[in-house]
């Protein structure tokens, strides 16, 4: 444990932090060697968060501060932590709270480029004049308010405790000066006891947005300052416990447990104290269910004044239920500190017992080899920045759970505390990661990493880290940061967390030799299978892989086919959770940072990105890449999570029988605490639902239904009782299984409607009744289907192989590869025409030339007396080194007001050839204008795929079909893919008077191995040197399919 005097802060063996103030040559915030002035040393989180607003103890300053923003240090007020300074005319801003969102300055999104000149330590020197720090080479926030302590109660010190401040702070209390900290997401603490009077007080903090710590926080994030977490000040008694450590241990044979409790006590009075003990109390229930309590006392005797003690505290546990993430099971840890048996302080916490451990190439809890199905999330809110409350995270922690999620990454920091103990509660296994990136000077870089004058920086995270949150039975690894550096510094990191914690895994990324695991991140499945055959000598883990930027998080099952093929690989944890997109007004820089405001844009608001407030340096929209929204409403590759980590994997043992068999990928749970359900569908419509027993891991469906038609056999898993996570009867667990074919549809029977056939100049037109359907003879595109003088049809029907980027693609080549095919469609030439006619059909067929791509296209229309058109299509290359084609389909446009879709096929989400596997084949409607996700770019959108058949309608039920007895796929938007293509934002896409239709055999996958190159996978993109045919028929709604 760290040991110090209260005046100074002993972060590891290796270094000391002065407390003299160093101003004289060199600014503390641009001096490497100066992490901190006076603070405290850093400890565990003495009592659990979620009490500490109701603790005596507790003295909040949140609330309302006055505030001054300078744009330079220079500037800055330097008198206003004098006693008696008037700042009545300066304005009040939120604490916690990013000043930023507050109407100060501005946010800056950058991936990895340093906002500011490269000169470490140094963050004022001049930058390009298009940078925001141009004007504002390191703004300074001044906040000043008052507080009221009655009386000063005697034996008490009086701690004056920051969660988060960032980037640099100095501070003082009625005028004295009390110290400097910096490290952003990390807790700051001075004793200001001698500081304080009796009534009113006055805190003053002196903020600065960039110190040379900046150098070590080049996460990709917004750039954010200010005190965005909760200020207050904490009463102890003069011997008090400065820190304490529960290390809860399982035997190898996992039957017993033991709690050693590593407690530290430090006699801050002016006095020896005699008589000390401390007593330590464990309660809950064993692995039976049956209550359980173990205590111990320590007899602590004498401390002199201003010195500490560290004792241990040790005793049993037989067969304690165990701590995992499936089965969280927690022990109420209750520590008082005695003075001749007079309790002097109560500190309550609690823990668990999980045993970590890594066995050669397996990653072992509790004995188990496991999988880690993780995440990366940042701590954001739309409107607060990283100022989040309990709430959120609650929020957040559900839907993971829901999603079955079993891992977090705090990607790229100490979270909150708050979330901590909800992950031990929830159940979740968390990579702890230090606040260390330093990105910008390159990865695993010498220049920081392997630089001795950065090595009190570095270590000064790591102990940050561990110190605060060794007593969380959720963490099972410590972090060294991401995308850092390599060398000493990696390793001094490294040595200062085991001195404090040897019970758990160390990992770096960029540093391998300090790291237990091996670490690759971004590799496609292939590549990560084989990387892990190679690497036998440790667990390998992707701390991100599958870039979820937009319409992305392709091929997903792929991934954990090979996760679950080799027990080497550990896991791998998906970047990322949420969008980090700022809700931004149109007309200005404003963000509304009001309490209780919706968590979406409102009306003259929208997602910003990098760019929008004019800041600069920025790396546009790289941080909208969640696979939930900014404001947690899911995109479609959340659902595709959700499947792919699911915990079972079913199976059709016996087809004749209907057994399905349930493999169970749960670690510690068994399959029969859950109730299963199977639902027979026919043609989309469900026929039954039914609970069905499980037995031996296997369950019996229900017969095959009588009716004709293809029939989906949907099986769920669900909860039988709720959790803290969903209520009872939330599915854990989906599959489907497909039997028979489809009925297609039937088109009616011919009424002996003569049909006729005229050309002109420009046209080939069939006609028949009330019907009318013309073709045009120089391009062979569908111009207009008039029936009983109305339009069916806004936009001809035409041949069209391009598709949109999404946010991926963007960034991998995608329109340089496959540009080529933009206007393919544009360019064909007919190269002759066919009408073939009799009484009751007709037929019209284009032989084309597609000369950009070389290829020929044969179109073929048949109309019927029916009003139906079948269309047919039939692609032949002639050269054998065309780029692949984003699709094969056709386009057209519908009058708008056809605006309700309803769909047989996979659903309701959105869904892609490679993000598919959670989109079940079923009935479906939407409206129009909730067909698309919400995505924050303008991108390609919307796809449904192994359609059988769609029909888009006005209200009133009238309106077009489309059906196949090919799976197909569509796409339905009320803009079209040059309105897509020449706008930024969603938001700016015009609504047009007509609503685009796509209707394809094949398209494109969304890809997302990462979001800077990878390119779609091989299997789910179209090899356009291959002959397609494709098949489908067009019939006003009015048909009924059969």
């Amino acid at each position: 444990m760290s040991t110090a005097k209260t005046t100074a802060v002993l972060l590891s063996a290796a270094f000391i932090i002065s407390p003299v103030f160093m101003r004289a040559e060199q600014n503390d915030w641009e001096n490497e060697k100066v992490v901190g002035i006076n603070k405290l040393p850093y400890h565990s989180t003495l009592i659990l968060p979620s009490s500490r607003a109701d603790a005596p103890q507790w003295t909040s300053l949140d609330g309302d501060w006055r505030f001054k923003w300078s744009p330079n240090p220079d500037v800055r007020p330097t008198d206003f932590h004098i006693p008696g300074f008037d700042a009545s005319g300066w304005d009040l801003i939120a604490v916690p709270g990013h000043w930023q969102l507050q109407g100060y300055g501005k946010p800056i999104y950058s991936n990895q480029p340093y906002p500011f000149v490269v000169n470490s330590p140094k963050v004022t020197d001049e930058p390009p004049a298009h940078y925001f720090t141009f004007e504002h080479r390191n703004p300074v926030g001044s906040y000043l308010r008052d507080f009221e302590l009655p009386v000063l109660k005697t034996g008490q010190r009086y701690i004056l405790h920051f969660d988060g401040v960032e980037s640099a702070m100095y501070v003082w209390i009625n005028g004295h000066k009390v110290g400097y900290s910096q490290n952003s997401n990390s807790p700051a603490e001075f004793d200001i006891t001698d500081y304080l009077v009796n009534g009113k007080n006055t805190i003053a903090a002196e903020v600065y947005r960039w110190c040379d710590g900046s150098y070590l926080e080049d996460q990709d994030m917004w750039r954010l300052s200010g005190i965005f977490r909760s200020v207050g000040i904490w009463m102890r008694p003069d011997v008090h416990i400065r820190d304490y450590f529960i290390k809860s241990t399982i035997a190898p044979s996992m039957e017993n447990g033991e709690v050693s409790l590593y407690i530290d006590i430090l006699n801050a009075s002016g006095k020896t104290s005699e008589g000390l003990s401390a007593e330590l109390n464990i309660i809950g229930n064993d692995r039976h269910g049956k209550p359980i309590t173990a205590s111990a006392i320590k007899t602590i005797g004498t401390i002199k004044a201003g010195k500490h003690a560290e004792n241990v505290i040790t005793c049993n546990l037989p067969q304690p239920a165990l701590w995992s993430a499936e089965t969280p099971a927690l022990y109420d840890v209750v520590l008082r500190l005695k003075k001749n048996g007079k309790e002097i302080e109560t500190l309550n916490y609690h823990t668990g017992f999980r045993r970590v451990e890594i066995d050669g190439e397996i990653f072992r809890i509790n004995g188990k080899a496991v999988k880690l199905k993780g995440i990366n999330r940042h701590e954001f809110h739309p409107r607060s920045g990283r100022t989040i409350d309990e709430a959120s995270i609650h929020t957040d922690l559900r839907m993971m759970k829901q999603a079955n999620i079993n891992m977090i990454r705090t990607s790229h920091y100490p979270n909150l505390p708050i979330f901590y103990e909800l992950c031990d509660k929830y159940g979740f296994y968390v990579m702890d990661e230090a606040n260390h990136e330093s990105h910008g000077m390159g990865l695993g870089n010498k220049t920081l990493g392997d630089n001795p004058s950065w090595q009190t920086a570095h270590v000064d995270r790591a102990v940050a880290l561990v110190e605060r949150d060794k007593n969380h039975p959720c963490v099972i690894m410590w972090s060294m940061g991401n995308e850092g550096g390599s060398g000493i510094n990696m390793h001094a990191m490294r040595k200062a967390a085991l001195e404090i914690d040897s019970t758990r895994i160390i990992y770096s990324d960029t540093d391998r030799s300090v790291s237990d695991i091996y670490d690759e991140g971004y590799l496609s499945p292939e590549d990560l299978k084989k990387l892990s055959e190679r690497i036998t000598d440790r667990p390998v883990f992707m701390r991100e892989y599958a870039y979820a930027m937009g319409n992305a998080s392709g091929n997903l099952k792929e991934y954990w086919d090979v996760i679950y093929s080799d027990p080497g690989i550990a896991g791998a944890a998906l970047w990322e959770w949420s969008d980090k997109s700022l809700i931004k007004s149109i007309h200005n820089n404003k963000v509304d940072f009001r309490d209780n405001i919706s968590s979406a844009p409102g009306q003259d608001e929208f997602w910003a990105i990098g760019g929008d407030f004019g800041d600069y340096p920025n790396n546009t929209n790289f941080g909208i890449d969640g696979i939930v929204g900014s404001d947690r409403v899911p995109h479609p590759g959340y659902y595709e999570v959700q499947k792919v980590y699911q915990n079972m994997r079913f199976s059709i043992a016996d087809s004749a029988a209907m057994k399905i068999a349930i493999e169970n990928l749960y670690d510690f749970l068994p399959l029969d605490i859950f109730d299963y359900i199977c639902e027979w569908h026919v043609e989309g419509k469900q026929m039954s639902s039914d609970f069905v027993k499980l037995d031996d891991n296997s369950i019996t469906a229900p017969p095959l239904p009588d009716e004709a038609g293809e029939k989906t056999l949907n099986i769920k898993a669900v909860l039988r009782q709720p959790t803290s996570w969903a209520d009872k009867g939330f599915a854990v667990a989906r599959e489907q299984f497909v039997f028979g074919e489809p009925l297609g549809f039937k088109q009616q029977a011919s009424n002996n409607t003569q049909i006729s056939v005229s050309e002109n100049n420009d046209f080939i037109t069939v006609s028949f009744e009330n019907t009318s359907i013309s073709f045009n003879r120089h391009n062979g595109e569908l111009d207009s289907w008039n029936m009983n003088g109305k339009n069916l049809i806004q936009k001809p029907l035409e041949p069209y192989f391009w598709k949109p980027l999404n946010d991926v693609q963007q960034y991998n080549g995608y329109k340089e590869r496959l540009g080529i095919w933009k206007d393919a469609a544009a360019l064909r030439k007919v190269k002759g025409y066919a009408i073939c006619e009799s009484d009751s059909s007709a037929s019209v067929s284009f032989d084309m030339d597609l000369p950009s791509v070389s290829a020929n296209l044969h179109l073929k229309y048949v109309i019927g007396p029916s009003a139906a058109v079948s269309v047919s299509a039939s692609y032949e290359p002639y050269a054998d080194n065309i780029p692949p084609m984003p699709k094969f389909g056709f386009r057209c446009g519908l009058p708008a007001d056809y605006d309700v879709i309803t769909w047989y096929g996979r659903g309701e989400w959105e869904n892609y050839p490679d993000r598919k596997t959670s989109a079940f084949i079923g009935l479906y409607s939407k409206l129009l204008k909730d067909f698309s996700p919400d995505y924050v770019m303008a991108q390609d959108n919307s796809n449904r795929s192994d359609v059988r058949w769609f029909s888009i309608t006005r209200n009133n039920g009238q309106g077009v079909r489309f059906a196949s007895r090919q799976p197909f796929n569509f796409r339905a938007w009320p803009y079209n893919e040059d309105d897509i293509e020449s706008v930024v934002h969603r938001y700016e896409l015009p609504v047009r008077d007509y609503t685009t239709i796509n209707i394809d055999m094949m398209i494109h996958g969304v890809g997302g191995n990462d979001g800077w190159g990878a390119q779609t996978a091989k299997e789910y993109t179209i090899d356009a040197c291959k002959t397609y045919n494709f098949n489908f028929i067009i019939a006003p709604e009015t048909l009924k399919k059969q």
